[in-house]
């Protein structure tokens, strides 16, 4: 039986294999006995995959002797918070019966599609689910699904516990899953089975995420506005932090410390108005700090090492120099993924998205709270013209600047760089585009003698390992910091100046 406007709400987490027995035994505590069943799924979709670019899901299920049909809707998903629309019956063999969906779920799929539907992949896996009491007499299905998804020979492990608001409100669904977060390292998880089926067939990967464009409006309002960039933040750094713990490819760290990073200007931009509490802000701070000296490392051996690299005329010393380098390098990342482990990231997002979509910054006066409530148009555009002239004051004394006065302005066309991207969908492309790449180019090269600083730090501690390798590269090191901040930056700082706002 469907309901005339089905709506899921689920809370769905990621659960690290070797917590499972620790999260059945929590579970075994409580008074609800557990329905065990075992799962095989079939999903439908054209082979092009035309409704999963749609963000609709088609699967059959079995379910024991039973079968049941599904069709899912994308819905809106952060945090591992999702809401969309579902339509589910019971049908009598293991295809779609199109005659059994209602007129608006047939509407998610034009008649040309359905005679094109083929099984495209599988997922097979054990439930294991309760029914809870929650917050507020709410009503949750816990279900624990460890199995695989399977695309021909490719499979993926599948290890998730989904929160499913049965009655009552989905804060609920928060209360229940912080427990878990902070004791049991479970992480939010915002890509469904069916997303994850859709990748394994086209043979993809995971792959580390950059910043998307945040979808503003004219018609939002500030606090609106600070909702979506935060909640932005928080997708591209919960996408990268599996593969910060997992994976040797630096640019999850790299992406993970970009997404916190914008995260921090969007709280500094916004600080008179949403102002975080400090629980959420010392996490921000202990995250970040976590991730800052692989990242320096990271750039060091990656990056500029490798354009020094050809200059140095005996390549036995320069890999002797090299491997007591890496060395070091390994051991920051060890500390860092034990340093990320220990700050209960998964906690972290949960609380940060919870105060998000409870609006905790309103505990204001009357007058703070017409600021959060005003239009979000004007309010940008005067942050924009506001991060913009020190960064002009800047520019113009540029060449009478010490070093911690360029490091300054560094910090400041990056936090303008990101402020106007954040706000880049309420604005003409035109000309933005022009003062978004200039920011971008300033900041790059700035960044570039903040690089060759930071080596020149690591190097010197590490002096005593690499011998005369480490001389070589700490002298290049100086002449360069000196010719980037002498010319290419002042280029790039009058070309700022020459710019008119766009907004």
């Amino acid at each position: 039986m469907t309901t005339p406007h089905p709506v899921e709400i689920e809370l769905k987490l990621s659960l690290p294999p070797q917590q499972v027995e620790a999260f059945l035994k929590r579970m075994a505590r409580r008074r609800s006995a557990p329905v065990q069943q075992e799962l095989i799924t079939r999903y439908f979709d054209t082979p092009e995959f035309a409704l999963s670019a749609q963000g609709v899901a088609l699967r059959v299920r079995r379910v024991g002797r039973r079968w049941l049909q599904t069709l899912k809707t994308e819905g809106e998903r952060c945090g591992g918070l999702s809401q969309r629309a579902e339509y589910e019956m019971a049908i009598a063999r293991g295809t779609p019966d199109w005659t059994r969906f209602p007129a608006e779920a047939l509407a998610l799929v034009p008649e040309v599609l359905r005679a094109q539907l083929v099984p495209v992949f599988e997922t097979h896996f054990r439930r294991t689910a309760w029914l809870l009491k929650g917050k507020g007499s709410a009503q949750i299905e816990v279900a624990l699904d460890v199995g695989e998804v399977r695309a021909g020979e490719r499979s993926q492990p599948i290890c998730e516990i989904e929160l499913e608001l049965k009655a009552g409100q989905p804060d609920a669904l928060f209360a229940l899953a912080l427990d878990w977060a902070q004791q049991l390292d479970c992480v939010p998880l915002d890509i469904s089975k069916a997303e994850r089926g859709v990748r394994l067939a086209h043979g993809e990967g995971a792959a580390p995420v950059k910043s998307a464009p945040v979808a503003l409006s004219s018609d939002m309002s500030v606090e609106d506005g600070f909702a979506a960039i935060c909640q932005a933040c928080l997708a591209q750094f919960q996408a990268n932090f599996p593969g910060v713990l997992a994976s040797d490819d630096i640019e999850y760290v790299h992406q993970a410390r970009v997404a916190l990073r914008r995260l921090r200007a969007a709280l500094r931009l916004y600080r008179r108005v949403c102002g975080l509490p400090d629980e959420l802000m010392d996490g921000l701070r202990t995250l970040a700090a976590a991730l800052g000296p692989a990242r320096d490392w990271d750039v060091l051996c990656a990056e500029t090492l490798p354009v020094i690299a050809p200059h140095y005329p005996d390549s036995d010393s320069w890999q002797r120099g090299m491997h007591a380098l890496e060395a070091h390098r390994a051991e920051v990342r060890a500390t860092m993924r034990a340093a990320m482990t220990q700050a209960h990231p998964g906690a972290w997002l949960l609380a940060l998205q919870r105060w998000l979509l409870q609006r905790g910054w309103r505990v204001v006066p009357e007058a703070q709270r017409f600021i959060q409530l005003s239009p979000l148009n004007p309010w940008a555009r005067r942050a924009l013209q506001k991060g913009h002239r020190p960064i002009v004051r800047g520019a113009r004394a540029f060449e009478q600047l010490q070093a911690a006065q360029r490091h300054a302005l560094r910090i400041a066309i990056k936090r303008q760089r990101y402020a106007a991207e954040f706000f880049q969908t309420l604005f003409g492309k035109r000309r933005q585009g022009r003062y978004q790449s200039v920011l971008r180019n300033a900041q790059d090269s700035l960044g570039r003698a903040n690089d060759a600083h930071i080596a020149w730090g690591l190097l010197t501690a590490a002096q005593a390992d690499t011998g005369p390798m480490g001389d070589f590269v700490l002298g290049w090191l100086a002449a360069k910091q000196a010719e980037a901040a002498d010319g290419e930056s002042a280029r790039h700082l009058q070309d700022l100046m020459k710019l008119k706002p766009y907004w």
